[in-house]
């Protein structure tokens, strides 16, 4: 009986250990695939070349699925204390919704690094100096910009002014205890939508040529600052408050809308850097 009790208990761990991660698998697979279906003929041709014919889609949750080797293919050492040694999934913005460099967890030294700043100093090297890197930076590169603006977009990766841990407080979800993060990090998107990525893909990229390129003008901070205004109000659930069916009617559209302008968005940032 023990093997059958020892391997209901890995199970377990590993769904949970799943629903640390912004947006999931199912998530950053659907950005992924949304941005796939926008890249230029070029950028698909240098994508295939530099990733050895695999899709985008193949990488996109690696940044949270092997995150020590992740670390050291970036080029950084956790054990001489780098400042990238917690992997680049948040940024912060101020009172006034700007996007701040980059600041320390209250009360510790714990550098919270911002993700918008790692992808486009991967963006630059990748687009100005590929050929300068080896093999295993060079596709670290490109699996930090797959995920993280896929993170970017999610409303509890975003660190406002008094509310810097990001929801890690719990709440009673459809009548079980669960942290608020993890339902912004999962459970949103995984819930309503029991589909494949491709399905969930497909039911989200419905916006115009004029949308798109709407959406996708400016720059990675102006991303930021446009995701951080429209997610705040997430944070409208307090600690213990008891959500279900009403909060995923409420929410569930600026997930979908955060995902969709995600995958547009990262198709802008891939065929800006291997399109040209």
């Amino acid at each position: 009986m023990k093997r059958p009790i020892l391997l209901l208990a890995l199970a377990a761990t590993l769904c949970a250990t799943q629903n640390l991660f912004a947006w999931g698998r199912l998530g950053h697979a659907t950005v992924a695939r949304i941005a796939e279906e926008h890249l230029t003929k070029k950028a698909r041709a240098n994508l295939d070349k530099w990733l050895d014919g695999e899709s985008i889609v193949y990488y996109a949750s690696w940044l949270d699925d092997y995150k020590p080797q992740m670390l050291v293919d970036l080029g950084y050492d956790p054990a001489k204390g780098d400042r990238m040694h917690q992997l680049p999934h948040t940024f912060s913005v101020d009172a006034e919704g700007e996007v701040v460099p980059g600041n320390r967890w209250p009360g510790t030294d714990k550098y919270l690094a911002n993700c918008l700043y790692y992808i486009e100093e991967s963006a630059d090297m990748l687009k100005n100096r590929i050929r300068e890197l080896d093999d295993s930076t060079r596709l670290a590169r490109i699996q930090l910009i797959v995920h993280c603006v896929g993170d970017m977009h999610c409303p509890a990766h975003i660190r406002y002014p008094g509310n810097t841990t990001i929801g890690y407080y719990k709440v009673d979800y459809f009548g079980r205890e669960m942290r608020y993060h993890t339902i912004w990090d999962s459970e949103i998107v995984q819930r309503p939508h029991p589909w494949s990525f491709t399905d969930l893909a497909w039911l989200l990229d419905r916006y115009t040529e004029a949308e798109q390129a709407e959406i996708t003008s400016g720059t990675v901070y102006d991303w930021g600052r446009e995701s951080a205004a429209a997610s705040k109000c997430i944070y409208d659930v307090q600690p213990g408050e008891s959500i279900a069916h009403d909060f995923i009617k409420k929410y569930k559209p600026l997930a979908e809308s955060q995902i969709a302008k995600a995958g547009y968005r990262l198709a802008a940032v891939l065929n800006d850097v291997f399109g040209k």
